[in-house]
């Protein structure tokens, strides 16, 4: 096989379009340079024809740019040897999305899918030497609007148009996301070459595993350019296995089973290791190799129990026959200009999450199906994914023409992707049959346009080319209506989007609930990297641009009203909203935690963010976590202890993910702000494997005399004299609290390289102690926690500076 790449220096010019262009704009009616893999408005920003449109409201400066065609052209050399070959192939990886392709001025294939490549037989089109090639971009909203003028409107959320396109739904904008409709070659570019044969689509599925070993079964697809007799050679490698076996190719196909001795399971992150295999399979003729293939697997099963119970009927998924109480929260795309986003963005976030305890992500139906980078991190971690397929928010069309793009899309996702033991869900979408019941009264998720999509054709082809993980039709999704209580996945949005506060989490009692979410603004350092000094207020017109839910600003006041005393000034403000936020998820999680496994999923909305901007997001799009990440490193820990609240008292439960019982003792005190501890009592702690129990309560009397607003209670589970889990809960709304004013000692030291650790001690009870870094950028292991009268804790940060600069940039903030 030889190949050349494509990628790299391009050059783009406008090619007409709907609309004026304005001024600036004119200067892209020239040829310009360009990067692949890039899109036309990284291309626009780079030339200098457009400004940042994450920066203050400049997105609504850009929006002409969707409206255009653009058209991207290169030279290149193509050298005797690769035209020797029998097929010579063009390889689009990613095109979005409505693209013409011409090489050498003579028409090669045409594209309308971003979501996969696109392989063109070009070899004809070829010459030795020097070559040319041009894409031509349509306009996806022009097109699109098109073709729902010629299909007819359908029901759906946001831009309606949006659903005959398939492309990342979220480029039309999303009540997180700017609308920046996006054009361009957006993944790599290649020709490749072949002899004889090419081996594709290797699959390496586990039928069996039990005490005699694993039986693995391994297929592949063979594309013949020449009559020849073939041989395969098929080896596994890994964790003491060597296995190799040749077999011979009869037609296109290649199919055999191995056996694997002593086999290494997969787990989920928190319940064991991750072992990979490697897979390869070498296409031989008279004993030479002609096509190679690798892939890394694992060995792990899925299975969804849904059984019958006091509440309806479970939905609980089993990885190796053990029940997971899933751990997470909700993935979107890093970027609205996917091709910016780099390897490292994927590393420190998978690595966030992972970190955090989580042991999900869900994969959101309006974005993309992720880079294979994605799934090997989350194999590697052992982060299980929860897949949508790219269906988001509405009706879809079922016209043939769209169905045969549903097959193409979804064949090519599952070959691309069923070898990752991360993935252990595929869901038909986001939200339509739920959204199309809540509208309809009295109609089915089979009324709806699109039915056909989700109800057969996906299952269908989950069944014929995977059958290693589960299919779900909807997320959310159940018997009778979509978003029901007593099974199926739930989406909780009663709170935060219909104006509900966060304690109606604890009436809640959905048994898989795949979203839920409160939002709080980006980190300060990055709001003032995108809003202009004079608008960096809570209520600026800048500030409430970078914040697309309806209402959206209005809500982060009701909710800081809620609970604190609302701020004005601005980092106070995104401070107490990033509490808010946190306080949220905590309240959600530990309830249903609680509730283990009558509910087993608990993944919120949402880990990432696009662009700077207030959303539900717990990490923001320059990775730097809220305060709600660092709870949820808390409120998602293999040992939980949490308080619950009714009418007339307080109960203290622990929760348990581990293999092994918890016997301890418990340690619960009510103190005081100012440090002084008004009762204390113990209670003999036993909590078996991966279960959740009641372990004390608060009765009314314990609690009266006291004044709320200068008291709290405290919990510590102490194991064999260590503190395994502690919370701490308030006994009056923060905003009515008389906390003491803060009395804190730091000292700080740098061990070595770039890591330095902070300790602090309070001679008060302090809530939220957020340590900081103004002007620079630090990872702090912990943060945003709460410190007991004499208390102290030692966090560490990772930072690239010196200890005099750290120490002059360090800041402390905390509630008072």
């Amino acid at each position: 096989m030889e190949s050349l790449s494509l990628n790299g220096a391009w050059e783009f010019k406008d090619g007409g379009g709907d609309g004026p262009m304005p001024a600036p704009g004119d200067k892209a009616q020239e040829w310009l340079p360009a990067t692949v893999p890039g899109c036309v408005h990284t291309d626009l920003m780079a030339n200098g024809v457009t400004p940042d449109p994450f920066y203050g409201m400049n997105e609504l400066d850009v929006r002409w740019v969707e409206s255009r065609q653009w058209v991207y052209r290169k030279k290149f050399h193509v050298p005797p040897t690769l035209l020797q070959h029998h097929a010579v192939t063009l390889v689009c990886e990613g095109l979005d999305t409505f693209a013409d392709i011409r090489i050498n001025g003579r028409r090669a294939g045409t594209t309308a899918n971003m979501f996969i490549d696109h392989r063109l037989n070009v070899k004809r089109f070829l010459k030795e030497g020097e070559n040319s090639i041009e894409i031509y971009f349509d306009s996806p909203v022009t097109h699109a609007k098109a073709l729902e003028k010629r299909e007819g409107a359908l029901r759906v959320a946001l831009e309606p148009h949006r659903v005959y396109v398939r492309k990342a739904q979220y480029s039309f904008g999303w009540d997180w996301g700017p609308k920046l409709t996006t054009s361009g070659i957006w993944r790599s570019i290649f020709i490749e070459a072949h002899n004889v044969a090419r081996v594709a689509h290797p699959f390496f599925r586990l039928v069996s595993v039990g005490k005699e070993g694993a039986i693995v079964e391994v297929t592949a697809n063979v594309e013949r350019f020449r009559q020849a007799r073939l041989n395969a050679r098929i080896s596994v490698a890994g964790h003491g296995t060597t296995l190799e076996r040749t077999i011979p190719v009869r037609g296109t196909r290649v199919h055999c089973r191995l056996h694997i001795q002593d086999p290494k399971l997969w787990w989920p992150n928190g319940y064991g290791d991750q072992p990979m295999y490697e897979g390869t399979i070498v296409l031989l003729r008279k004993n030479d190799p002609v096509s190679e293939i690798s892939v890394s697997f694992a060995l792990r099963t899925v299975k969804l129990i849904q059984e019958k119970d006091q509440e309806g009927r479970t939905f609980i998924i089993s990885i190796n026959g053990k029940k997971i109480f899933c751990k997470g929260a909700d993935w979107i795309p890093n970027d609205t200009f996917l091709p910016r986003v780099q390897n490292f963005t994927y590393s420190r976030l998978l690595r966030l999450a992972a970190d955090a305890h989580m042991n999900m992500l869900r994969v959101w139906g309006g974005g993309v199906y992720e880079s294979d980078l994605f799934y090997e991190t989350c194999d590697r971690l052992g982060l299980m994914v929860w897949q949508d397929f790219m269906f988001a928010c509405g009706e879809y069309p079922e016209s043939q023409w769209f169905l045969t793009q549903v097959d193409q899309e979804v064949g090519k996702t599952l070959r691309r992707l069923r070898n990752h033991p991360s993935i252990v869900v595929w869901c038909g979408n986001n939200e339509c049959e739920w959204l199309f019941c809540n509208e309809n009264p009295g109609k089915t998720p089979d009324d709806m346009t699109g039915a056909l999509i989700f109800g057969k054709i996906l299952p269908h082809l989950c069944r014929r080319l995977d059958r290693s993980r589960i299919y779900w039709r909807s997320s959310p999704f159940g018997v009778g209506f979509p978003n029901d209580e007593s099974n199926g996945t739930r989406h909780q949005w009663q709170v935060w989007s219909y104006w509900e506060d966060f304690h109606k989490y604890e009436q809640d009692r959905g048994r898989f609930v795949a979203e839920f979410g409160f939002q709080a603004p980006a980190n300060r350092a990055t709001l003032e990297e995108a809003l202009h000094p004079d608008h960096r207020s809570p209520q600026s017109p800048q500030m409430e641009h970078h914040n697309k839910q309806v209402e959206g600003p209005e809500r982060l006041y009701r909710f800081q009203a809620a609970h604190h005393r609302v701020a004005v000034d601005f980092g106070e403000f995104i401070y107490k909203a990033q509490l808010v936020q946190a306080e949220a998820l905590k309240r959600a999680v530990e309830h249903w935690r609680r509730r283990k496994f009558l509910t087993a999923g608990s993944i919120f909305w949402q880990l990432n963010d696009c662009w700077p901007v207030s959303s539900w997001a717990i990490i923001d799009s320059k990775l730097r976590p809220k305060a709600a990440y660092f709870y949820a490193k808390r409120f998602f820990a293999p040992l939980l202890v949490s308080f619950r609240a009714d009418k007339t008292a307080r109960e203290v439960w622990l929760t348990s993910d581990i293999d092994d019982p918890v016997k301890g003792v418990l340690h619960l005190s009510l103190d005081s702000f100012e440090g002084e501890t008004r009762w204390q009592r113990e209670h003999a702690c036993d909590c078996p494997p991966h279960r959740s129990v009641m372990i004390a309560g608060v009765p009314p009397t314990s609690l009266q005399g006291i004044d709320p607003a200068r008291h709290y209670l405290r919990a510590q589970i102490v194991v064999q004299g260590t503190v395994v889990a502690e919370n701490r809960m308030l006994l009056a709304e923060p905003k009515h609290c008389v906390f003491p004013k803060p009395r804190i000692a730091i000292d700080v030291k740098n061990p070595g390289g770039n890591t330095f650790t902070v300790w602090a001690r309070s001679a008060t009870f302090v809530k939220d102690l957020c340590v900081g870094l103004a002007g620079l950028d630090g990872m702090f292991e912990d943060n945003y926690f709460d410190l007991d009268a004499g208390g102290a804790r030692t966090i560490t940060c990772q930072a690239d500076t010196t200890l005099r600069t750290f120490r002059r940039s360090l800041r402390i903030t905390s509630l008072v």
